[in-house]
């Protein structure tokens, strides 16, 4: 819930593609900063040391460093600092060997850039107002690559609304409303078409307001 709670509370955030350097800026409280690998030699890292050929995010003086390797695609960038963001925001042990706990930490930052980059929430209401959700919808809406796209239409397949929690739901319900401007700019309601159901839905979320 961490990356929802971000897209709502985040100010920078208003439409996408989302820019993660912003949100690391906003978000990261003054302790992250990110640079490129070609800025490494500045702080005396040697990049290759981490075996990352993304990014990789070290403690420095107290402080955190995003690195990443500028010469990749801006979506391939973007992807790989919401991941090491996330093991920042999660507090995630940055020296552990691989094995399962290395594996777990890998999977939940994973999920955290996903919901980021790409919400599961747009992603839906655009799919209740009639658009097909493919591989080329996500790319396009959201700048990612051919793999990431591909996970997280895998991901979104295998998610169940109905075993949401009331907290989850609710975040749902905000990250809708903040965005309901972007989701109508991408795919615009139709003269013939009301959202019974949407319109319920926040209205129920007002009345819980009272």
């Amino acid at each position: 819930m961490l990356a929802n709670d971000i897209l709502v509370s985040s100010k920078t955030v208003l439409d996408f593609p989302i820019s993660i350097k912003s949100i690391v800026k906003e978000k990261g409280k003054g302790l992250v900063k990110c640079k490129s690998f070609s800025k490494a030699k500045i702080y005396n890292v040697d990049v290759r040391d981490f075996g990352s050929d993304s990014a990789v995010i070290i403690k420095y003086h107290g402080k955190y460093v995003i690195f990443y390797d500028d010469s990749e695609p801006a979506y391939r960038i973007n992807f790989s600092i919401a991941h090491e963001f996330g093991h920042f925001l999660l507090k995630h042990n940055l020296n552990l060997p691989k094995g399962e706990r290395y594996d777990c930490q890998e999977i939940e930052t994973n999920y955290f850039a996903a919901q980021l980059i790409m919400p599961e929430q747009i992603i839906r209401a655009v799919q209740k107002r009639g658009e097909r959700i493919d591989k080329s919808f996500i790319k396009k809406t959201f700048n990612t690559s051919d793999e990431a796209a591909d996970k997280r239409l895998g991901t979104l397949a295998r998610t169940n609304y109905e075993m949401k929690s009331r907290t989850e739901k609710e975040y749902d319900d905000l990250i809708l409303l903040k965005y309901r401007s972007f989701i109508d700019s991408i795919c615009p309601l139709k003269s013939d078409f009301y959202d019974y159901d949407y319109e319920e839905e926040m209205q129920n979320k007002r009345n819980s307001w009272l």
